[in-house]
């Protein structure tokens, strides 16, 4: 079985809910060029805070030097799983973007000095180099009732997203950085969710059709104590009062025009986004939905989204429709824009368990799934060929001794057929590593 290159970045803060290694952090590890980008926290020593830390080096050689910045400027301090870091990257002038701490909170933001991600130097990485933290993007005002930041990479320019409003009752924002202005221009509420909720599994930039892919589930709101009281912060509990029972759906959305007009999966036109409020899709249009999947039937928020070279879309979540909670593997071709479910086999999850990642090797036509173990101290990694009616399934590595949530580097899989993982490895005394474990995708064969 193959052996993945396996580096330790550092602790993992002794906390009560992980910070670190998080379905929803979409760009906590990334590639510009050939060097890669961890954000993760670390302690302070002597203290129960945490400082946001960001470490590089070249993603096509394992053993390499790994270069550390640690911000000493700010204290993360609130022990809530929600409140992670998202880092970004745009191509077009080199800057770097990072956001982090956020459960409903107004926006936390550093903008690096242009250039500085294609100055691998070791001079160059430090905070210096970065704005201090701003509770906007530039060019914009100020955000405010922030949570889950997400940072996607398009060609020479860079998108933003985040939700706004609290869980059960928020909408989703999209903005988009120019490499030419230095500049962020908001796009608008892109996914409008009355009385419930929009979680996206992602969302992806397409560099051949230019395009944006979104799926995700909608979580309804219930109502509750304090609902309705500005001062009550019962909605930034870390599991709050409006839980994952009452998510339902798989929807899909996409745009070929840089986010302003977005169709459903039969190319019919859906919404024509702009900064008016109320103009963006709204997320439970039933022309928007794959999958009519209902509350109480184990779908999980967040799990994962990857779209492949050819356009086709790649979803995996879970459901029990059928009595047992299955992963499933929910599929978009582009050939002929049909969705097809696929569960998988001999492997379950359990409703509320740690959530894996998918991705799809165009020269292999296989798709990864990056599966965490619900049960158990225990990562796995399964091929399914996409040949044939039912693609054959079987599982290529396997260890124990992980927790959390994968984490991929999409840019060095496309880019360089490297599997790079961030997760949690666990030690002795309950202690975690924050780990990154690298495989060359040609290795994990049948």
């Amino acid at each position: 079985m193959t052996i993945p290159s396996i580096t330790a970045l550092g602790d993992d803060p002794n906390t009560t809910h992980r910070l670190n290694a998080c379905a929803y952090q979409q760009s906590a590890i990334t590639t510009s060029g050939s060097i890669q980008y961890v954000a993760f926290y670390t302690s302070l020593e002597g203290s129960d805070s945490r400082r946001v830390t960001i470490a590089r080096h070249d993603v096509r050689d394992p053993a390499s030097d790994w270069q550390y910045l640690t911000f000493e400027d700010y204290n993360q301090t609130t022990d809530d799983g929600h409140n992670t870091i998202s880092i970004g990257i745009c191509g077009g002038d080199g800057t770097i973007h990072v956001s982090f701490d956020h459960h409903c909170d107004a926006l936390k933001y550093r903008i690096s000095r242009p250039g500085l991600a294609a100055d691998p130097s070791e001079s160059s990485w430090t905070a210096s180099n970065f704005s201090p933290v701003l509770d906007h993007l530039p060019g914009c005002d100020g955000l405010l009732d922030v949570t889950y930041p997400r940072f996607i990479p398009a060609e020479k320019d860079m998108y933003f997203e985040c939700r706004i409003g609290k869980a059960g009752a928020g909408s989703d924002v999209l903005y988009r950085y120019s490499s030419d202005t230095a500049q962020f221009v908001q796009l608008g509420t892109y996914l409008v969710g009355r009385q419930c909720n929009p979680y996206p599994n992602g969302i992806s930039y397409h560099l051949p059709t230019n395009s944006l892919h979104v799926t995700w589930t909608n979580r309804h709101f219930i109502e509750y104590e304090g609902a309705n009281d500005c001062a009550s912060t019962a909605h930034k509990a870390q599991a709050g009062p409006n839980g994952p029972e009452n998510n339902e759906g798989l929807y899909y959305a996409y745009s070929r025009d840089n986010g302003t007009t977005w169709s459903g999966s039969n190319q019919n036109s859906v919404a024509i986004l702009s900064a008016r409020p109320g103009t963006g899709l709204e997320s439970q249009d039933s022309r928007l939905l794959v999958r009519d999947i209902p509350r109480n039937s184990g779908i999980m928020n967040q799990e994962a989204q990857y779209v492949d070279s050819e356009g086709g879309v790649h979803v995996l979540n879970r459901e029990n429709t059928t009595g047992k909670e299955t992963w499933i593997h929910y599929y978009r071709s582009p050939s002929d824009n049909q969705w097809s479910f696929f569960p998988i086999p001999d492997i379950y999850p359990t409703p509320t368990g740690p959530r894996g990642k998918l991705v799809h090797s165009e020269k292999l036509n296989a798709v990864f799934f990056i599966l965490p173990s619900n049960t158990e101290s225990e990562m796995l990694i399964a091929r399914r060929n996409m040949t044939g009616i039912n693609g054959e399934m079987s599982v290529v590595w396997r260890e124990h001794g992980y927790s959390g949530e994968p984490l991929i580097d999409e840019e060095a899989f496309t880019k360089f057929g490297l599997l790079s993982i961030l997760i949690l490895r666990d030690e002795e005394e309950g202690k975690r590593k924050v780990t990154v474990l690298q495989f060359d995708v040609n290795n994990l064969a049948q």
